[in-house]
């Protein structure tokens, strides 16, 4: 009997306590985005907070963040875009920054479906996408089924393929999955922006930390990780590369996140689409941004003037 107590402490009781112990979670969602600066729009699956910034006569470029950080951490992109006469739509995707939480049926359909219905909200009828990391699988996806409404993609470090997180399988582990995500996931996505620190504002760092206090952010995490989230795009980079869409890809051969070799697979389903290598990893563009988003601008003026 005293054998099978200890087994109950050893295997239920401690993993238990741990899990209730290393709860982060303590602000709703409303609070978190309370004077954010911010607008919002309830979707289909959500409330979405973005920011429709710049002329409404002038282009737009719609800019989609990567996995973990929010729109937050693209304010130097804007400016850039801005100050070349363009009309900037950024949002925080669905379990990010300040949109809502989303408990279920996390997939790149869902991303993809909140995109679509922000650019219908908008009133966006031709769009530039630039998308990072994670965002770049988005915009892969919707310009993949919407072709038509689109003069322009730009991909910085694009997921193509999975990305390469670490102790992303302890998450499959039955029974303990979710102990092991709060215990060993989200401190590692947390880790994960050390040795960046440096390059950040104060600001963008504690939004950063504090969206994962929200309540909901860490079962997000959890199902986006287990999910068709960050599946293979190499079919709708062949469907995009066949529509002629002038594109523009960002990455470095480095980058210990995604993998360079299929980056370059993808670009081979373009005709002549602008290649841009750096070095310096997936956050290669950290402490640069304003060149990076110049670049791409650059870009798009040098193919219409071709």
């Amino acid at each position: 009997m005293k054998k099978i107590l200890y087994l109950l402490v050893i295997f239920i009781v401690v993993p238990t306590f741990l899990y209730l112990a290393l709860d982060r979670e303590n602000v709703d969602i409303d609070e978190f985005r309370f004077n954010s600066g911010y607008q919002e729009v309830k979707l289909s699956e959500g409330i979405t907070s973005y920011k429709d910034i710049g002329d409404k006569n002038s282009k737009v470029i719609i800019l989609v963040h990567g996995a973990t950080f929010g729109s937050l951490a693209y304010e130097e992109y804007v400016n850039v875009f801005l100050e070349n006469n363009y009309r900037v739509i950024t949002y925080d995707q669905y379990g990010r920054g300040y949109s809502d939480r989303v408990h279920s049926g996390v997939s790149i359909e869902l991303m993809e479906k909140q995109l679509k219905e922000l650019i219908k909200h908008c009133e966006v009828e031709d769009v530039i996408l630039y998308g990072v990391s994670f965002g770049a699988a988005v915009v892969a996806k919707y310009a993949a089924n919407n072709p038509e409404n689109i003069s322009f993609i730009g991909y910085q470090v694009p997921l193509i393929n999975s990305a390469n997180v670490p102790l992303l399988s302890i998450v499959k582990i039955p029974l303990y999955g979710d102990l092991l995500s709060r215990g060993f996931l989200v401190p590692g996505v947390l880790k994960r922006i050390e040795e960046y620190e440096d390059l950040m504002s104060k600001n963008l760092l504690d939004h950063y930390i504090r969206q994962f206090e929200v309540k909901g952010t860490e079962n997000f995490f959890k199902q986006f990780f287990l999910g068709n989230a960050m599946g293979n795009r190499l079919n709708d980079h062949s469907i995009i590369g066949s529509k002629s869409i002038p594109s523009y890809f960002a990455y470095a051969e480095d980058d210990e996140e995604i993998d360079s070799q299929l980056v370059e697979e993808a670009i081979r389903n373009y005709n002549n689409p602008i290649v841009k290598k750096y070095s310096g990893g997936h956050f290669f563009s950290s402490g640069i941004e304003k060149k990076v988003a110049q670049e791409f601008i650059n870009s798009i003026k040098d193919q219409y003037e071709q």
